[in-house]
């Protein structure tokens, strides 16, 4: 649609980018990129990884001067202040994202990694007794600053106005359908990955609040998500 963005002066990696999907983890992201490689094909859709140390495509170090013209959407764990920065993209492409309940979403984390850590280490297969030793708490995982307020820093360099979507994980299969209609989908199917349930691991109201009040940030993007889907479907 848009073609490789040219510019002789501009260092940034060039590229056929028609679509942004910004993947913050433990909101619907798998589920989500699955539905956009049935709409858009597989060979279009890649998975594009950005942070302070990593700069993945399909989880191998990027390292040329373009994306494939075949590459039409990227969705991962991108930083949109880095994706900025490394990538010359119009400001005409559509960015979209989804948000989660910010207590829900640091207690579905930490469920998510305990388990994958639980997986990896194999411990009754190798008899071994390393997890119970090793193992961080909810509240010690919450604590940390890397894991607090990660909605927020996924989300910056760009306002939630400024986003095209903003879709929550509550309003998964509705937000979903505006979303088709947004970007003219002829037809989709809606699928469920990486679900860890409802379960709040043992949460008590107490820790809930101390979470709630360590995601302040995201508490308030949150809140302005809700506002901003309120106004749409009151239009």
């Amino acid at each position: 649609m848009f073609g490789f963005l040219k510019n002789d002066n501009d260092k940034r990696i060039k590229n056929n980018i028609q679509l942004v999907s910004i993947h913050i983890p433990k909101t619907a992201g798998t589920s989500f990129r699955n539905t956009l490689k049935e709409v858009y094909g597989e060979q279009k859709v890649q998975r594009l990884d950005i942070g302070d140390k990593k700069f993945h495509l399909e989880q191998v170090p990027f390292q040329l001067d373009k994306l494939a013209k075949e590459i039409e959407v990227v969705h991962g764990h991108m930083v949109y202040h880095l994706l900025e920065e490394k990538f010359n993209i119009s400001n005409k492409i559509p960015v979209i994202t989804w948000l989660r309940d910010p207590v829900d979403r640091v207690i579905s984390n930490y469920k998510y990694l305990s388990k994958r850590l639980a997986e990896e280490l194999d411990e009754e297969g190798k008899g071994l007794n390393i997890l119970a030793k090793m193992q961080r708490t909810l509240m010690e995982y919450a604590h940390d600053e890397r894991n607090r307020n990660r909605m927020s820093k996924f989300l910056s360099g760009i306002q939630p106005e400024e986003l095209f979507f903003i879709g929550l994980t509550k309003h998964y299969s509705e937000d979903l359908k505006y979303l088709s209609q947004l970007l003219n989908w002829k037809k989709y199917e809606e699928h469920r990955y990486n679900v860890t349930g409802r379960s709040t691991a043992n949460a008590t109201a107490e820790e809930r609040k101390t979470i709630e009040k360590l995601n302040a940030l995201d508490v308030d993007l949150y809140q302005k998500a809700i506002e901003l889907r309120k106004q749409r479907k009151s239009i």
